[in-house]
């Protein structure tokens, strides 16, 4: 370090001179204060260096403790930006960014979603020249799948909508299968449910068709004027309670095996009067065939929480079905039969459960790819012993033509031979026509 002493004192020197110069201070008396003032400021040099030397010290014993903290192969932590504020969807379009883990932050689009519907007018003409603009089962519905692991989670919402009223008394149930409350909703729920596919077999939790329907199916084939028999869709209701028909609040396990289908279907709710806790209804079926050619199937349905005097909302006590079905299907024809065994399922028109059997019978030709004709019976009677005269008793038959995927233009007629308990006719005859535009 000694010659930078010997640099600034040569510095200082010149500067104390080119000071003392420009001040009028005589060059003399400069010189002879200049070595005092020289020793001055290499002292206070000095001391600047100590105290440098001192924190070059420091600054390498908080390095080398920096060091040991971290492993010497461990990158240096990135520079994070502050984030921006997440955007939320606006104008109908999905969000550029999502953030599933903020509780309000949009969902991510889902891409495997599937949107569908089905918009369904009908139109008839009774005997006795009454007419009608009709609801005919429209729905709306989305549905999609996605990996979960090895399995598959999927998921489906469905809902019925009214299409040509908004009724605000319920009067008729319009459709087979209309749940109790339709008639004054523009929408209803008619199928909810999310589930998983395992390599053991389907798990689904929601509002969903149940295993009754699997054999019930067999029959309901018609476009209008069908299902009345089977115990499907009891007492005017979409079977939603009994679990016959879309069961509520409902679990389920299938499985297939080669031509046998399985399905095993139990319904929790806190909400009736008589709770059971666990399987306040249960309902299971076996179906034995391909899908062509001929097939078999069983079901059976029970309600383990119901009560004396129901409401429109509330399980009947006692309430048992069971329905066995065959059908037939080939490339131009299809056949099908089913006989329902029920206790306390059904209701006649003063409202009384009874105990019954029913009969459905369907058949369809294919005339060529874009006609068929189609043609069926429905007859539901209670048992001898219950008072009174009633049953259910219609044949229907329809002309069909297909425009586009599952969307069709029909003509049909019913022929009526129904009666109330005190024998008078339960329902007329009529005509029907009506177009169903599906997407």
């Amino acid at each position: 370090m000694s010659w930078i002493r010997s640099s600034l004192s040569v510095m200082f020197s010149v500067s104390l001179v080119n000071i003392a110069a420009a001040q009028g201070v005589p060059a003399a008396a400069t010189q002879d204060n200049l070595p005092q003032q020289v020793n001055d400021q290499l002292r206070r040099i000095a001391v600047l260096e100590a105290q440098l030397a001192r924190l070059q010290r420091e600054i390498e014993e908080l390095r080398g403790s920096s060091l040991q903290r971290h492993d010497a192969s461990e990158p240096p932590p990135a520079h994070v930006e502050h984030e921006d504020p997440f955007e939320h969807a606006v104008a109908g379009a999905p969000p550029p960014e999502t953030d599933p883990e903020g509780p309000a932050g949009d969902l991510p689009r889902a891409l495997p979603v599937d949107a569908y519907g089905s918009l369904r007018v009908a139109t008839a003409l009774d005997a006795n020249g009454h007419s009608e603009i009709r609801n005919n089962a429209t729905r709306i519905g989305l549905r999609g799948e996605k990996r979960l692991g090895d399995f598959a989670a999927f998921a489906r919402v469905e809902v019925g909508v009214n299409l040509v009223a908004n009724d605000r008394v319920i009067l008729v149930s319009g459709d087979p299968g209309t749940p109790i409350g339709q008639g004054s909703q523009a929408i209803a729920s008619r199928l909810g449910l999310v589930g998983v596919d395992t390599p053991f077999g389907t798990l689904s939790w929601g509002k969903q068709w149940s295993p009754y329907y699997d054999v019930a199916e067999f029959t309901d084939q018609f476009q209008v004027f069908s299902a009345a028999a089977s115990g499907a869709f009891a007492a005017g209701t979409d079977g939603g309670i009994a679990g016959t028909g879309r069961a509520e609040r409902a679990f389920q396990y299938r499985e297939e095996k080669g031509p046998v289908s399985l399905a095993l279907q139990v319904q929790n709710r806190t909400s009736s009067p008589d709770d059971r806790g666990w399987a306040d209804a249960y309902a299971a079926s076996v179906v034995v065939g391909e899908f062509n050619g001929i097939a078999a199937g069983a079901a059976y349905n029970e309600v383990r929480d119901g009560v004396e005097n129901p409401t429109a909302n509330d399980p009947r006590l006692g309430d048992k079905a069971a329905l066995f079905g065959v059908r037939y299907r080939s490339d131009r024809w299809y056949a099908a039969g089913s006989f329902s065994i029920t206790r306390q399922h059904e209701l006649d028109d003063l409202g009384r459960a009874f105990d019954g059997r029913g009969i459905e019978l369907a058949v369809r030709r294919l005339l060529t790819d874009r006609w068929w004709l189609e043609g069926g019976y429905n007859d539901l009677r209670p048992d001898a012993d219950h008072p009174g005269d009633y049953h259910v008793r219609f044949g229907v038959a329809n002309a069909v033509y297909v425009f586009g995927d599952a969307s069709r233009v029909f003509f049909g007629v019913k022929l009526e031979d129904s009666r109330r308990s005190d024998r008078s006719r339960l329902a007329d005859s009529a005509l029907a026509a009506g177009l169903n535009f599906t997407f």
